[in-house]
C-alpha cells in the first residue's frame, strides 16, 4: 500500500513538473507592395517595390524602370519556313520566311507586301531564320530605303521598304539584396529586419540616409502588441534618423535587457506615418503544466490554453491573437467550452456567439 502510495504521489510529482520554457513563436509577415515610385525625365519611371521572398524574414527591394524608347520595325508576322510549312506550299524548307500578315500602317504593309509570300533577303543579307530579321531592323535608320526580295507564288520580286520607328514602352527591373544582420539575437522585440542600402533610399526618398524594413513580427510580441506590422519601414527611431540594422538590434538588445521601451515611426508606402512605443522584454517561452486526467494548460507568446477533466470534457478555454496584418488594433478570439459542450461562449472582436444545449444559439 505504501509503495503504490509512494508511487502514486511521484507520478503526480513528475506531472506538476512538467512545467517548462522554450523558445516558439508564430511569425506574420506581409504582401509585396510598392515603397515608392519617382518620375524621370522624358516620361521615364522607377519604382521601388518591397518583395517579401520567405516567411523567415527574407526580403529584397525590386528597382523597376519605366522608359520609352524608338526603335526601327519593318512591321513583317513571319513564321519559319520549316518541313512542315514548306510542303505546304511545295517548297524546300527554310528556303526564305513565310508572310503571315503585315502590322497596320507597318513599312510592310506599305509596301504591298502579302500574307504567303516568302521573304528571300532583306537589306541584302539573307533571310532564313526570324533572328535576321531583328538583326538587319537593328542597323536601320528612320525613313531609310531598303529592298526587300520576295517569292509570290512561282514569281520572285523585289520591293522597296521604307523604314519607320516604333515607340515602345520598357520596363526593366533588378532585385537588391537588403542588408541582413549577423549571428542571432534575443528576441526583446519580435521583428525580423532589413536594411535598406543608403545608395537606394537616396534614390527612392531623395536624401541619403538609413531606413529599417520589419520584414515579419511575431504574433503576441511586443512589437505586434505595439501595432508594428510586417511590411513597416522604420524611418526614425526614439526621435532620431533611422540608425543601421546592426545599431538598431544594439539598441534592442541593451533596451530588452533592462526592460525599458523603444519608440518607432514607421510608413507604409502612401499609407499614413504610424508611431508606437515597443516595451521590450523577452516573451520568447512557452509553459505547459499537464496533470493526466484532470488539467492541462499550455501558454505561450500567441494563445493561452487550458482544459479540466479528461479531453477537456469538463471545462476547456483558449485564447489567441488573431493574425490579421489588415490592422494594427490588437485582436483576439476567446473560446470557452463546459460539461461536454452544454455550454459554449466563443468572443470574437466583432461579436459573442453563446451556444445552450448544443442546438440552442444566440448572438450578444
Amino acid at each position: 500500500m505504501t509503495r503504490t502510495l509512494t508511487f502514486l504521489l511521484s507520478f503526480l510529482l513528475l506531472s506538476l513538473a512538467g512545467c517548462v520554457t522554450y523558445s516558439t513563436s508564430y511569425d506574420i509577415g506581409s504582401d509585396d507592395y510598392v515603397l515608392a515610385t519617382r518620375d524621370g525625365p522624358g516620361g521615364s519611371k522607377e519604382i521601388y517595390q518591397l518583395v517579401m521572398r520567405s516567411a523567415g524574414g527574407d526580403a529584397s527591394l525590386r528597382v523597376m524602370s519605366e522608359y520609352e524608347r524608338e526603335r526601327p520595325f519593318l512591321g513583317f508576322q513571319l513564321v519559319e519556313l520549316d518541313k512542315r510549312h514548306a510542303e505546304k506550299r511545295g517548297l524546300k524548307p527554310y528556303t526564305g520566311l513565310l508572310v503571315t500578315g503585315a502590322y497596320p500602317k507597318s513599312s510592310a504593309e506599305q509596301a504591298a507586301i502579302l500574307a504567303g509570300d516568302v521573304l528571300l533577303s532583306l537589306h541584302g543579307k539573307e533571310t532564313v531564320y526570324l533572328t535576321q530579321v531583328a538583326e538587319v531592323e537593328a542597323t536601320l535608320t528612320d525613313r531609310q530605303n531598303i529592298q526587300a526580295r520576295l517569292m509570290r507564288g512561282q514569281t520572285e520580286m523585289e520591293v522597296t521598304m521604307t523604314v519607320h520607328l516604333l515607340k515602345e514602352r520598357i520596363t526593366d527591373s533588378q532585385d537588391v539584396v537588403l542588408e541582413a544582420p549577423g549571428g542571432s539575437h534575443k528576441p526583446y522585440a519580435g521583428v525580423n529586419l532589413r536594411g535598406i542600402p543608403p545608395v537606394w533610399c537616396e534614390k527612392m526618398y531623395g536624401e541619403r540616409r538609413n531606413a529599417i524594413v520589419v520584414t515579419t513580427v511575431t504574433v503576441g510580441s511586443p512589437a505586434w502588441l505595439a501595432g508594428i506590422r510586417g511590411g513597416d519601414v522604420i524611418d526614425s527611431v526614439d526621435g532620431a534618423p533611422a540608425p543601421t540594422v546592426q545599431a538598431l538590434l544594439k539598441l534592442i538588445r541593451e533596451r530588452g535587457e533592462q526592460g525599458e521601451s523603444v519608440r518607432w515611426y514607421v510608413t507604409r508606402g502612401a499609407a499614413e506615418p504610424f508611431e508606437a512605443t515597443v516595451a521590450l522584454s523577452d516573451y520568447s517561452g512557452e509553459t505547459k503544466v499537464w496533470v493526466p486526467l484532470v488539467f492541462w494548460l499550455d501558454n505561450d507568446t500567441a494563445s493561452d490554453k487550458w482544459t479540466v477533466g479528461p479531453f477537456g470534457l469538463v471545462m476547456s478555454n483558449k485564447n489567441h491573437y488573431l493574425p490579421d496584418t489588415s490592422t494594427r488594433t490588437v485582436q483576439t478570439r476567446n473560446v470557452f467550452s463546459a460539461l461536454l459542450g452544454l455550454i459554449r461562449v466563443e468572443t470574437r472582436p466583432d461579436d459573442t456567439e453563446v451556444r445552450l444545449l448544443w442546438f440552442i444559439r444566440f448572438d450578444t
